[in-house]
């Protein structure tokens, strides 16, 4: 590890120490890093493969956990779609899509759903290759979802090839008859998926999960947005709290000493309320990304 990262991790660490982010719980913050050295290049799709909210399915593995978990309807739907894109897409990769691993000291280690009510396909995520140059990627849309702030939407391509935008169609016509049903009750999904388009691999995992209601992107001071409201329930000369001192101290250093700083919100929709694992990060000038993790519920 470098020095540099070394000493921003126990920055962090300092600043955070006792500090508590609160929405319904009060839940601490761990420091987390990612070092393109070691790591390679970020991208949500590469820190979410990192942190196992993605897994990766062969074609065939992907097939048989579908033909276990949907009706035989679905299935065929299934085959066709699979068949669909293998003939028209390279570098067709399919994951399945669920929760992180978190640290221990957050929600005690747990996820908002029972272990055994987890299968190995979970949210089923597709990515390909068009002949012409555009990457597709599609999953079904959650029932409920969170917008990113105008600065960080990925904006949608200038222009489609003719015979992409027929592939699209293509798609769109099979998936509007595949209705995911999940292992689970409580993780609400709608009967519809998006389809989306980027002109870079590194792109389209955070455009589609964005639009599809699993992910939103926050600045920090959006993210720390009860500052305000809570310094003016002192007077000017008043000593501060302990812990606000600390949560305008931790903007800071987000806003002064790392560059392009964001949160990554994981939004899910469970029992029709909100579990939320927020990952507020910010780059160093080596381009590594460093900061912190917390989460938040409404149960």
């Amino acid at each position: 590890m470098k020095p540099q990262t070394q000493q921003i991790i126990t920055t962090l660490t300092e600043i955070t120490n006792d500090l508590y982010y609160s929405l319904v719980g009060d839940e601490p913050y761990v420091t987390v890093f990612w070092e393109v050295e070691e790591q390679g290049e970020f991208s949500v799709e590469n820190f979410l493969l990192d942190n196992q909210a993605l897994t990766p399915f062969a074609p065939e593995d992907f097939l048989d956990q579908i033909q276990q978990t949907q009706s035989p309807t679905v299935v065929e739907h299934y085959h066709n779609l699979l068949g669909l894109l293998q003939a028209n897409l390279s570098e067709l990769t399919i994951y399945s899509y669920g929760f992180p691993e978190l640290p221990e000291d957050l929600f005690n280690g747990d996820l908002p759903i029972n272990t055994d009510e987890l299968t190995p396909l979970l949210i089923p995520l597709l990515i390909g290759l068009s002949p012409t140059g555009e990457w597709i990627a599609l999953t079904p849309q959650q029932k409920l979802g969170y917008q990113s702030s105008p600065g960080f939407v990925i904006t949608d391509l200038e222009s489609v090839e003719e015979t992409t935008t027929t592939l699209v169609e293509q798609i769109q016509s099979l998936t509007s008859q595949i209705e995911h049903q999940l292992s689970t009750r409580s993780w609400k999904l709608k009967h519809a998926w998006e389809v989306v388009l980027t002109a870079s691999r590194t792109s389209v995992i955070e455009k589609l999960l964005s639009q599809a209601g699993f992910l939103s992107i926050t600045e920090i001071n959006k993210f720390l947005r009860s500052i305000e409201s809570e310094l003016e329930e002192f007077a000017e000369d008043e000593e501060l709290p302990t812990d606000l001192q600390q949560t305008i101290e931790l903007r800071e250093y987000f806003n002064s000493q790392l560059l392009h700083s964001r949160v990554y919100n994981l939004n899910y929709n469970i029992s029709d309320e909100s579990f939320t694992i927020h990952y507020a990060l910010g780059q160093t000038e080596d381009g590594d990304w460093m900061g912190i993790v917390t989460d938040s519920f409404t149960f």
